[in-house]
């Protein structure tokens, strides 16, 4: 069945977006996943973290109230993809996720790094292309993708050791279990925020070997779409008056 959203024409102008089933748009349901420091949840059911926060400050913006609740991504995507869900804060957009959910405007572009033991003789491992990382005793979380060009070569790497979180993967890396391991800039930093005891204990390569901007999905069945324009002006001041860099920093440094 196709979806179309109308618009309900109020006084002086005034335009509320409302479904294709006639239902007002008042309260926004969004989802999150598991996805430290993006988001986390606290006790008590409360979910904090950057995406939490940039979330907090745009519909706050918009004069609308949102409930937040916690899915595997598996789940969550599969709730956008029938409309039970109206949005998530932070996503990676792919051309399949595109076929059940309109994408915002870039929220921040996070960068895939080498990172290796501070202790490690001779420094971060640096790389000129993927290739040069073959020697190496190379760590890799279980589920993860690290974009198609580093997934083809990890297959072909000699020692991959695999573990079931990056947490568990850095352990390693303090160890001298493995020699590197491929991590997302931020998820990083604020894992090492939440351990102290990782504390100065990485580097990490210059060279980024994938970026990936992260972007708000909305649902196509969701009447939130209507107000995309909006959003995506929102979302950009937002970027611009540093609002979503500091929103970083309280969860990284």
């Amino acid at each position: 069945m196709k979806i179309r959203t109308f618009f309900l024409i109020i006084g002086l102008g005034l335009l509320i977006p409302i479904s294709a089933f006639g239902e007002t748009i008042s309260r926004v349901k969004l989802g999150a996943f598991d996805y430290v420091p993006f988001y986390t949840e606290e006790k008590e059911g409360d979910i904090q973290g950057i995406a939490a926060d940039v979330a907090g400050e745009l519909f706050r913006q918009m004069d609308m109230e949102t409930e937040t609740a916690l899915y595997p991504l598996k789940r969550l995507l599969q709730n956008l993809e029938r409309g039970n869900t109206d949005a998530v804060m932070i996503l990676i957009r792919t051309p399949e996720r595109e076929t059940f959910l309109h994408f915002t405007v870039p929220i921040i572009t996070v960068r895939g790094l080498i990172w290796s033991a501070a202790d490690r003789k001779g420094g971060a491992v640096e790389f000129e292309k993927l290739e040069d990382l073959k020697p190496y005793r190379i760590g890799a979380t279980l589920g993860y993708s690290y974009g198609a060009d580093f997934d083809a070569v990890l297959k072909t790497m000699p020692y991959v050791d695999t573990a079931s979180s990056d947490i568990l993967n850095y352990k390693k890396l303090a160890a001298d279990r493995i020699d590197i391991f491929p991590g997302n800039e931020i998820v990083a930093k604020g894992i090492f925020k939440n351990h102290p005891e990782f504390k100065g204990k990485f580097v990490h390569s210059r060279k980024s070997f994938i970026e990936w901007p992260l972007h708000m999905g909305i649902s196509r069945k969701s009447g939130l779409a209507a107000r995309l324009p909006e959003i995506n002006r929102i979302l950009s001041e937002l970027r611009d008056n540093g609002f979503i860099e500091n929103a970083v920093k309280k969860y990284t440094e």
